[in-house]
């Protein structure tokens, strides 16, 4: 194998290097898009399961003065702040918090 050969076999092999990591980035940009979708769309469920339930004890109000338990949201909400997405209020809401804390995201939690 001569130079000339052994060059052009080395940068068709960047090439193709350089191709499958844009490819790589590629899905990664839309496994990212596609996850934040999926939590969207479980906190959506979660929220309109919780009316149908408080829709359904509404009739059966408890308010005699006891203890009130965290609400279910804000159990889910928790947890999914603790898996790195961001829960404040905006067009943040869903994405990935990429190891970052975000004050409006636990002043949501803070909240009563």
């Amino acid at each position: 194998m001569d130079r000339s050969e052994l060059f052009e076999r080395l940068t068709n092999m960047e090439r193709h290097v350089t191709e499958l990591n844009e490819d790589m980035q590629t899905l990664k940009s839309l496994a990212v898009e596609l996850v934040e979708e999926n939590v969207s769309l479980q906190l959506e469920n979660d929220n309109l399961k919780m009316l149908i339930d408080k829709e359904e004890r509404k009739d059966h109000d408890t308010s005699n003065g006891t203890v009130k338990k965290p609400l279910q949201s804000k159990e889910n909400l928790a947890m999914l702040y603790k898996e790195g997405f961001h829960i404040c209020r905006g067009e943040l809401f869903g994405k990935h918090r990429k190891g970052e804390d975000c004050l409006f995201c636990l002043n949501v939690l803070s909240e009563q």
